[in-house]
């Protein structure tokens, strides 16, 4: 024996050593010993010295004895304290260790020993799944936990990470667990946990864990299949077999293993042949220790067939031979092939394919003719080699051709010679000939003459008649029979007569010629001529020609394409021969000769026109018609079709087509919607005939073929975008273009997210398109920010949408940040500090910086600084006195710049530090002197410059300087009157309101010298006006006319300086002009003089008002226009002035404006307040005069009246004068006068007078006596005149003066209404700006409002405000605070609802409730909180007082886990609340509402009432409903149920403002609607925010007013009583007025009106997602989609089509989806989760079968299937008369829970349309319900057709409509319908559907009780 070295043996050492251990008694413990060693050691335990030997002690070796747990249960003390001993031994030694065992009694433990809180359980699980022990344990310290399996310890690390020790929680007490991961069966086995510390150990119970193993047994899931292969080809056979355990695959051939035992793969074994030559068969063998199964392949090796056997003959007939054969091929073959020759050198073989079958009968052969025949075989890789032939020859057969050459001549007076040659097809043995012969070939053959000939081909015939003509025919014959007879000749028994013609036929031939050649026949008398009989077709007229002796003859002057029969006799000096046979011919065609007839022409689409016609005349043909030619030119090319055809190469705008046949023809790719001109022309083969006249013809409308051009898109902010373009160039219009589509769609990484967005730009019909100068742009509002947008555009026309531009991509701007809190405050004269707080961020928004501009606000630009976000403030320095800074900062976020917060400082005045700069001197002449300046720089001006100061002296004197002030506006001024030849000192100060400031330093000015000639001088500027100004000058008087001309502005004007003033016009208001005079001085042309002057400022712009009602003083009334406060300043005085238009005697035409009066002539005129009346009358009254002068202009003045404002007379009017007026206003100016005038008022006629005639006096005295008489009577005429005046102004100028007063088309106010009375009595500023909408306005009026981002909408309800202040003081009362609810929710004093007072109980009275006003209807509702437990009482003694019979409740009693509200009515039966007694009598709970009907009865009163409490439960926890439809719905219930003598309704929420506002506001507005047709939703929550604070407390609830009221205004009301159903059904199948369609038709398109935006669609257009959707537009809302369980890892795997829908009576009633479709399998595994999800027991199925609708069978048939972790089983089958019942039963593998799913498949639905009649439907529907009340299961019903919306939404909806009627009495099927499309689009999607609801509706009311039990 071979020992090891020593140095490789060692003695045992411990690698797990036992730990001393303290256990409880009755408890378990287990020390662990481990040693190694070599040889391997052996461990065991002792006691005492002693082995342990005792039940309770037990050793449990592992590691092949190596190691050994030592395991004590039950722990009795004191027996089993001790010290135990490990012995570890092998044959090199012994080692030992010892460990301790106490043991405490369970009534004496430590407080921290371990106790175990949880200990592991029962757990089963699948194989290769994780397993998870959990265990919990507490004890001080927090114990250590291990865990042992089967006794033994288990150490996660030995395991490779399978097995892991995780802590599951961080709260005391810890838990741990154990995790096994892909669990196997030798993890089967008892868990224990073992808690421990230092005070002890603790073991928990024992818990066992089962890994299941599946047991299928084998089977293939690929079998492997039989191929054929070439010769040495190679093959690879798959075979693939499943089963738990998974088996072994090996090969077999025959009995021999192709796999190696040792190699055999598991599951798939693929077996690779090369180079196969034999066919063979091959197994696979799959087997597992569940079975053995096999399946066989064949594998077939092709190879060309072989020769067939040597054909045989059986049958032989003169043109056939039939043969049959052998194949020779054991292998099948596919076809044969025959080949066969005659046998002679040339011939070749002739192929017969495609023989299927070995016997063959070959024809068409030649008779008596010698064959050669053999077959060859064909199977799949070719044709075999052939057979031996045979030989054979064919049957003899009758002649198939006459003798050849057949003459005759005669040779005597009575016998005739006859030859001939032998027939081209003999058939056979010619036996011999017949010759036929006779004088009248007219008779049948059989009466002819025969004469047999045996041998010769030669005979004479004799004793024939002489002179006649004999006609002979020869035939040949074999011993078959005779063949054909030889073509007939002729011959003549004289001699000396020539005989027949030789080859007589036919030469050349045209259309109108016929060429005739021919042999003469051998004649010795000679032949003289020729006979030739010509015949137009077989009863034509016959011509006869003679000519003389020729060969040849040309018959002309034929017609074209005419047959003709020709025939020709020799004529000799004996006379005329015999005619040679007739011969036929027909003359060649020509072109026709006439156009074809009729042409007609129509387009058959947008590029083709359909041309149709009919021929030429027959007679105009010429020959058979080969076709015609179609030629076609667009209308506008020049030149003519003739030309267009040949030389345009654009086969679009021309062309030609030629039609072969037929009498239409379409011409395709034309140019769309364009004119074309068409001919058309029949042709012959020898060409074309005349063209028809040209016809217009238009191709049809198409899409356009192009998109708009210049498509441009401007991002407007974050969510709105501005797209432009223009319209197509007019030849890509292919029709009128009818609007534009305007296409947006959302785009993530290069993607698009979700249905494109359209908006719609139609054109109306005066807009439409034929040019390509329209210009186009469109807002789009409502966008996502920071978001990445598609915009395209594509034109429409009749025919639908033309191309899309190319897509703009453009990204709106961020979400950005709101504006920052500013301030600036002055820290000291010339510095700021500017401080801002960071703006209020949006979740998730990043504060980037800041943005500061500031600078002077009369100065561009700011300037700009960027701050970190942690700066909060800067300084700014040198800030200048007197000015106004403007201050702006924004927040930057990822977004960019947010909204800026703008401050404005105002720096106090001060006088200016610096001085105007004077420009060097300009214009100086001898007396006067421009200059020029510029106002003092910025920094030193220190505020608005008021007013300048100009100083001048002449230079050298002593006098002080005159001062001169100027206006502030002034930057040039001409010192005029100055000496000549002197120098003036001038120096400038500018100042401010404080003050001036220093002058600026003198300039010196010199002005020229002057030699004083008789010239004008001192040209000045007189007065100026807005538009005018008058130049006035100085000039000594002049006979002749002196010329000067004045320049301004580009433009002259000549003058005669002897006028000494001109009026310069048609200048503009407040701008400066410099005037450059220049006169005829002298012979150089003249000195120039230069004025400059400031045209008025635009004042007094409105004209006054002639005010046309009379006031008590009988005086005409003129109201002037305010005069704004910045004008009041220029103004010194007002002047009215008037201006006669006409008198009686005269006429003053040209009537000037007020500018162009003469102001000095005017005021000249202005007459003292203390001038007589007569002096007045003696003034001219034909000229403008001033007749009342104003300092402070009043608001209105009376004509003919002493105003005390007034400083001037008042000059009474003419009689029957017209009269205008105009206001005249002086201004302040330092430079000459300046003038304002206001526009003419309207013309007024004063009354005619009987002329009294006034005697004049020395003195006033007789006015007294006359005076009163002439007033009486001027003031009744005045009278009578203003009433005539006013009449005829309000008919001629209605719609200038109070038009508003009598318009029928503004609506009357109601100052019934309260919202009206508030509008009259206080008017606020927002309510003035908000006035009533007409609901046809509506509509744009909200989109308005909604535009970007709500703009316009948060602007108008910030706006809300009643105006006034109201006291809530009982509110306020310490007894009452308890009562509300919210401490800021109150009850105005002035509104509140005042109980009767309870007596000794103070505040008995208060109830937080306010009356609040409806339309038409003051306290018509009342508001209130939730009640309070404390206010139940009160709150029922309000609806006892007010005698209220409905309470409206728009809350749940909880929300997100708050109190809404308490509930404040009994549960079941009666309860008490103070005095009132509450009887619930009946609940109705609905999918959107509840209504409970309650009996009330107070103390002490016999009288019992009923109120009905509804509770809308569909308002969201959040924000408003999505859809106002089920509101909408709830409030119809209410005003239905309400009764009309009841009291306020009272309504309310939680808090009792809100919900509450939303439902007043709607029910009031619907109401207004009904009668006004106007809406006032801003006046009316005006008027309630007066009654009850906070009402309508949202935008959001303010939006969702206006959405409700659109939707009850566009849908109005369609419900129906059942009763009236046949005659609303009638109604609505007649067709509407003003419309083509029915009122079905129409009530069905209007519920398509509202689309869904893509974002309500998020998870369906998930690329995961997209695939189960079988419809692209048929997919769940977000909100309401079914969500399954997801399963890990798997994205999307929570998404199936299917939505929650709302039934009559439960929230969710039913669960829409689509057919198991297109996504097979995957589908189905979702759809059997949905129904666990759903608890679904009953399935709806609406299809007949699954072959037509390409649904998926998501059912197993026959025995159970398992879908991911369900196993269904099919339990029973139920063939029912309209459907088919099918029951299952569904596991859930995981749990092993059961349930039994009903699933019913309607069946009478046809493929197309919908069913005949409803009543099956109904029963269906009926008994799908039934089946659900009588099992009693939870749950919704799923129902589902092909796409889940047709057939399925009808389902719903008559499921809905006939409980509703059976429960209500009515009908609404559009609003059901709507409901259901706010669940899940397109629900009813066709009007078919939608109709067939109607249909069945009125069925099921002849059965009404028919589901009733």
């Amino acid at each position: 024996a071979v020992r090891h070295p020593d140095f490789l043996l060692s003695k045992p050492r411990f690698t797990k050593v036992p730990i001393d251990q303290i256990g409880v008694s009755g408890g378990v413990v287990s020390f662990v010993c481990q040693a190694t060693g070599d040889p391997k050691p052996r461990v065991s335990w002792n006691k005492k010295g002693k082995k342990v030997n005792s039940q309770r002690i037990e050793t449990i070796e592992f590691d092949e004895g190596a190691g050994a747990v030592l395991r004590i249960q039950p722990l009795r003390a004191p027996r089993d304290e001790n010290i135990y001993e490990c012995v570890g031994e092998n044959s090199e030694g012994e080692v030992t260790v010892n460990a301790k065992l106490s043991i405490i009694r369970e009534d004496l433990l430590p407080s921290g020993f371990p106790n175990i809180d949880m200990g592991p359980q029962l757990k089963v699980v699948e194989r290769t799944r994780t397993a998870t022990m959990l265990c919990a344990a507490s004890g001080n310290p927090d114990p250590e936990i291990t865990w042992y399996k089967d006794f033994l310890p288990i150490d996660p690390n030995a395991s490779n990470g399978r097995i892991k020790q995780l802590r599951s929680g961080k709260d005391p007490p810890p838990g741990w667990a154990l995790q096994i991961e892909n669990s196997e069966e030798t993890d089967q086995g008892k868990y224990e946990c073992v808690a421990s510390n230092v005070e002890g150990v603790r073991y928990s119970s024992p818990a066992n864990l089962y890994v299941r193993v599946r047991r299928v047994s084998p089977r293939f899931s690929i079998t492997p299949t039989s191929q054929e292969i070439m010769p040495g080809g190679s093959v690879n056979i798959t075979c693939v077999a499943v089963g738990s355990p998974m088996p072994y695959v090996k090969w077999m051939l025959h009995t021999e293993d192709l796999t190696p035992e040792d190699e055999m793969p598991v599951g798939r074994n693929v077996l690779v042949l090369d180079s196969v030559r034999e066919s063979a068969n091959y197994t696979c063998v799959a087997m597992s220790s569940l079975g053995i199964i096999e399946a066989t392949a064949q594998i077939t090796v092709k190879s060309l067939p072989k020769p067939p056997g040597t054909p045989e003959v059986t049958e032989t007939t003169a043109t056939s031979v039939t043969i049959t054969w052998d194949s020779g091929n054991p292998d099948p073959v596919t076809h044969y092939i025959i080949q066969y020759r005659a046998k002679s050198p040339e011939s070749k073989f002739e192929t017969m394919d495609g023989i299927t079958t070995t016997r063959y009968s070959i024809g068409g052969l030649y008779p008596n003719t010698e064959y050669e025949i053999r077959v060859s075989a064909f199977n799949t890789i070719g044709q075999g080699p052939p057979s031996e032939p045979v030989e054979t020859r064919t049957g003899e057969q009758a002649p198939a051709s006459p003798p050849r050459n057949v003459k005759a001549r005669i040779i005597s007076q009575n016998t005739m010679m006859v030859r001939w040659e032998e027939p081209e097809e003999p058939n056979g043995q010619i036996k011999g000939y017949r010759v036929y012969y006779t004088m009248d070939d007219s008779q049948p053959m059989a009466h002819w003459q025969i004469h047999n000939v045996q041998d010769s081909m030669i005979t004479t015939i004799q004793s024939l008649v002489p002179s006649e003509t004999y006609t002979i025919k020869v035939l040949a014959f074999t011993s078959v029979g005779d063949g054909p007879f030889s073509e007939p000749i002729h011959v003549k028994v004289l001699q000396g007569v020539p005989g027949q013609p030789n080859k007589f036929q036919v030469g050349a031939v045209s259309d109108t010629s016929i060429e005739l050649t021919w042999e003469p026949a051998y004649e010795r008398e000679g032949i003289i001529s020729y006979n030739l009989h010509c015949k137009e077709g077989s009863p034509g007229i016959l011509i006869k020609k003679t000519f003389g002796p020729t060969s040849s003859y040309v018959v002309d002057g034929l017609r074209p394409n005419t047959e003709y029969l020709l025939s020709l006799a020799a004529i000799s000096n004996k006379g005329v021969g015999a005619f040679t046979n007739d011969i036929t011919q027909k003359t060649l065609q020509a072109k026709p000769s006439a156009p074809p007839q009729d042409i007609k022409c129509a387009p058959s689409s947008s590029t083709s026109l359909l041309v149709a016609w009919r021929p030429p005349p027959v007679e105009s043909q010429n020959g058979a018609l080969a076709g015609y030619t179609v030629r076609y030119q667009v209308e506008a090319a020049a030149g003519s079709v003739e030309s267009a055809a040949g030389t345009a190469d654009n086969e679009e705008t021309s062309g030609e087509v030629s039609v072969p046949s037929g009498e239409q023809v379409l011409l395709p790719r034309l140019e769309k919607w364009t004119q074309y001109r068409i001919s058309v022309a029949a042709l012959t083969h020898m060409g074309s005939g005349p063209e028809s006249e040209l016809l217009s013809c238009r191709t049809d409308e198409d899409v356009p073929g192009a998109p708009p051009r210049r498509v441009d898109v401007d991002v407007l902010n974050s969510t709105a975008l501005k797209v432009m373009w223009r319209s197509l160039a007019p030849g890509k219009q292919h029709g009128q273009i009818r609007g534009y589509q305007v296409h947006y769609v959302r785009v993530e990484n290069g993607e698009s997210r979700g249905l494109p967005l359209i908006k719609d730009v139609m054109l109306a019909d005066a807009q439409w398109e034929m040019d390509d100068t329209a210009d186009y742009e469109m807002v789009i509002g409502g966008l996502k920010p920071d978001t990445t947008y598609s915009i395209t555009v594509a034109a429409y026309t009749t025919k639908g949408d033309g191309a899309r531009s190319k897509p703009k991509l453009v990204v709106t701007k961020g979400a950005v940040p709101g504006p920052p809190y500013l301030s600036v405050a002055q820290d000291s004269e010339t510095s700021a500090v500017v401080r801002w707080d960071p703006p209020d961020l949006l979740n998730g928004m990043d504060l980037q910086g800041y943005r500061l501009q500031f600078g002077r606000k009369d100065l561009a630009p700011l300037a700009t600084l960027e701050f970190d976000p942690q700066e909060h403030h800067y300084s700014v320095g040198s800030i200048h006195r007197g000015t106004t800074y403007l201050f702006k900062i924004s927040a930057k976020s990822r977004g960019g710049f947010g909204e800026e917060a703008a401050v404005e400082l105002s720096v106090p005045e001060n006088t200016p530090g610096g001085y105007p700069h004077i420009n060097a001197p300009s214009n100086v002449t001898c007396c006067s002197a421009q200059l020029s300046w510029a106002p003092p720089v910025l920094a030193e001006r220190n505020g608005a410059i008021t007013e300048y100061t100009l100083a001048y002296k002449e230079a050298g004197s002593g006098a002080p300087p005159r001062e001169l002030r100027l206006a502030p506006g002034l930057s040039s001024f001409v010192l005029n009157s100055l000496k000549p030849d002197s120098a003036y000192d001038v120096k400038i100060r500018a100042h401010t309101s404080v003050g001036p400031g220093p002058y600026s330093p003198p300039i010196q000015y010199r002005t020229v010298a002057f030699e004083p000639t008789d010239v004008p001088k001192n040209f000045t500027v007189r007065w100026a006006t807005k538009t005018t100004v008058m130049v006035a000058w100085k000039f000594s008087e002049s006979r002749s006319p002196y010329k000067c001309t004045i320049e301004y502005s580009r433009q002259k004007m000549d003058i005669d300086a002897r006028q000494l003033k001109a009026l310069v016009l048609g200048l503009r208001p407040n701008s400066t002009y410099e005037f450059r005079v220049t006169c005829m001085e002298r012979s150089d042309g003249g000195t120039r003089h230069r004025v400059a002057a400031r045209t008025a400022p635009l004042v007094l712009d409105k004209k006054p008002r002639l005010e046309i009602d009379v006031d008590p003083d009988s005086a005409l009334t003129i109201s002037f226009p305010p005069v704004e406060s910045k004008d009041i300043k220029w103004v010194a005085n007002f002047y009215l002035v008037a201006v006669p238009l006409k008198r009686t005697t005269g006429t003053v035409k040209n009537l000037k404006t007020p500018d162009e009066m003469d102001m000095d002539e005017l005021l000249r005129e202005v007459i003292p307040r203390h001038r007589s009346r007569r002096q007045l009358a003696q003034q001219d009254q034909r000229k403008p005069y001033v007749m009342a002068c104003f300092r402070h202009l009043p608001t209105s003045y009376m004509v003919g009246s002493e105003h005390r404002h007034s400083s001037c007379e008042n000059k009474p009017l003419e009689p029957g004068q017209e009269y205008v007026f105009f206001l005249l206003a002086e201004l302040n100016t330092t430079s000459g006068k300046m003038f304002a005038t206001s526009p003419y008022t309207d013309t007024v006629l004063t009354p005619e007078v009987v002329d009294v005639r006034q005697v004049e006096t020395g003195a006033d005295g007789l006015i007294w006596v006359v005076g009163p008489v002439l007033a009486v009577v001027f003031i009744i005429c005045i009278v009578i005149a203003i009433l005539l005046y006013k009449n005829r102004k309000r008919k001629e100028a209605e719609p200038r003066t109070k038009c508003m007063l009598n318009n029928a088309d503004i609506t009357p106010h109601h100052p019934t209404d309260p919202v009206e009375m508030r509008r009259i009595n206080y008017q606020t500023p927002g309510m003035m700006n908000h006035p009533p909408i007409p609901i046809a306005e509506l509509a744009e009026h909200t989109e308005l409002l909604k535009a970007n981002d709500n703009l316009k909408l948060s602007q108008e309800y910030e706006s809300i405000d009643p105006g006034q202040q109201f006291t809530w003081e009982n509110s306020n009362l310490e007894v009452n605070k308890p009562k509300n609810r919210y401490a800021n929710v109150i009850a105005y004093d002035h509104s509140r609802v005042i109980l009767a007072p309870i007596d000794g109980i103070t505040g008995s009275d208060y109830i937080n409730s306010n009356y609040i006003d409806g339309y038409r209807k003051q306290n018509a509702y009342i508001a209130t909180q939730g009640p309070l437990p404390e206010t139940f009482g009160d709150f029922w003694r309000m609806v006892w007082e007010q005698r209220a019979a409905t309470v409206v409740m728009m809350t749940r009693l909880e929300e997100k886990s708050r109190i809404k509200c308490d509930q404040y009515w009994p549960s079941r039966g009666t309860d008490t609340y103070g005095m009132t007694q509450v009887t619930l009598l009946d609940t109705i709970e609905l999918a959107t509402f509840c209504v409970r009907t309650f009996s009330l009865h107070k103390n002490g009163s016999s009288e019992k009432r009923e109120v009905r409490q509804f509770q809308f439960t569909a308002w969201p926890d959040h924000g408003v409903p999505e859809y106002p439809t089920p509101f909408l719905a709830f409030l119809r219930r209410v005003k239905t149920c309400n009764p009309p003598d009841a009291g306020p309704i009272i309504a309310h929420c939680s808090a009792g403002v809100g919900r509450t506002g939303c439902f007043i506001v709607i029910d009031a507005m619907l109401e207004r609607i009904k009668h006004e047709k106007t809406a006032d939703i801003y006046g009316h929550v005006t008027l309630m925010r007066s009654q009850r604070n906070y009402m309508v407390q949202t935008e959001d609830q303010y939006s969702f007013i206006h959405d409700a009221l659109l939707e009850a205004v566009a849908c109005g009301n369609t419900e129906v009583a059942a009763r009236s159903l046949y005659s609303y059904i009638q109604k609505l199948a007649q067709v509407e007025v003003g419309e083509h369609v029915t009122g079905m038709e129409l009530e069905f398109k209007r519920l398509a009106n509202s689309k869904a935006h893509t974002s309500r669609f998020i998870s369906a257009n998930l690329p995961c997602n997209k695939f189960k959707n079988r419809l692209v537009n048929i997919m769940p809302y977000e909100t309401t989609r079914v969500c399954l369980q997801p399963i890990r890892g798997l994205e999307g795997s929570d998404y199936i089509n299917s939505s929650f829908i709302d039934g009559y009576r439960y929230g969710a009633g039913g669960v829409a989806g689509p057919g198991e479709g297109e996504c097979g399998s995957e589908c189905v595994c979702d759809c059997v989760r949905c129904l666990s999800v759903c608890m679904s027991a009953v399935l709806s199925a609406l299809f007949s079968s699954c072959v037509g609708e390409k649904c998926h069978q998501y059912w197993p048939a026959e025995r159970s299937a398992r879908y991911q972790y369900f196993v269904v089983d099919p339990m029973a089958e139920y063939n029912m008369p309209q459907y088919i019942l099918r029951e299952f039963k569904v596991t859930d593998a995981r749990d092993g829970q059961s349930r039994t799913v009903r699933q019913f498949q309607f069946t009478d639905w046809p493929e197309q349309g919908v069913p005949k009649s409803g009543e099956g439907f109904i029963d269906f529907i009926g008994q799908v319900h039934k089946t659900k009340e009588q099992f009693g299961q939870d749950g919704p019903i799923s129902v589902h057709c092909s796409a889940g919306v047709g057939r399925t939404g009808v389902f719903i909806t008559l499921s809905i409509v006939l409980e509703r009627m059976r429960y209500e009495g009515v009908v609404d099927i559009f609003q059901t319908v709507k409901m259901l499309r706010t669940q899940r689009p397109a629900m009813v999607q066709t009007e078919d559907e939608y109709q067939f609801c109607y249909q069945a509706a009125l069925e099921y009311l002849g059965s009404f009780d028919h589901y009733a039990t």
